[in-house]
């Protein structure tokens, strides 16, 4: 048996990951599913001071009060900028690092400055007040419609969804422990529905030739781990 710690991305939960969890439970592992503050069930402690060191520090407690040890430690799309401050605070519990179609930022970064096709904080404060959202960046709609096909998978998701904090995507990451550099590291990379330029696409390049990385493919798209939680579960299984 083997403990999984799935992170969520933006504007989700630990639910996002619902439907995924049976199969690696029915093959007999330990799975948690936390939510960062503000998001999903602990939308109501959502405030403009939720950064991204609440968010790390949201996973690492998870780590710390289960006791958890040899984790298996999965971020999906934003969880990367998450799991890699984890990485950074609690190495010693760490097994391996998954960064699911993820951001993988370098130190000094935040999710703005680590993928090229966000317009950064302004542009994302201007939509947050246009939307009357302030603070929170709107959940993106059309995003979710032009990839999730199944009706009742984007109904169950536009209702689950909640604005983001922006000041999490803002926050630079700070990275001082170099044990962390020595977890070994996988990168997924969903191979469908990408834009060029996309923020992964890059990555994945980068990655594929990285002696420090074990690098997969998924043919899905982002928002596998609802659209395609067979293939996601069998890769996340493959990886143990």
């Amino acid at each position: 048996m083997v403990t999984f710690v799935l992170v969520p991305g933006g504007w989700s939960g630990g639910w996002i990951w619902k439907k995924l969890t049976p199969s690696l439970c029915a093959a007999g592992h330990d799975v948690h599913t936390p939510t960062p503050t503000g998001l999903g069930e602990r939308v109501h402690l959502a405030h403009l001071d939720v950064d991204l060191k609440t968010h790390i520090t949201d996973i690492v407690n998870v780590l710390v009060s289960e006791d958890l040890r040899d984790v298996i430690l999965v971020g999906w799309s934003y969880g990367g900028m998450i799991i890699t401050g984890v990485a950074d605070r609690v190495p010693e519990r760490l097994a391996q690092l998954v960064y699911f179609d993820a951001v993988v930022p370098r130190d000094g970064q935040s999710e703005y400055d680590a993928d090229p096709n966000v317009a950064g904080r302004h542009a994302a404060e201007r939509v947050a007040e246009e939307a009357g959202t302030p603070g929170f960046q709107p959940v993106p709609v059309d995003y979710l419609r032009a990839r999730v096909a199944d009706e009742a998978d984007l109904e169950w998701l536009l209702a689950k969804m909640v604005p983001h904090p922006i000041a999490t995507f803002a926050q630079p990451l700070q990275l001082r422990n170099p044990a962390a550099e020595e977890i070994p590291r996988t990168f997924i990379f969903c191979t469908e529905g990408k834009e060029a330029g996309f923020q992964t696409i890059q990555t994945a390049k980068q990655l594929q030739q990285d002696p420090g990385w074990r690098y997969r493919e998924l043919a899905g798209n982002h928002l596998a781990p609802v659209n395609a939680t067979d293939e996601t579960a069998a890769l996340l299984l493959s990886l143990i």
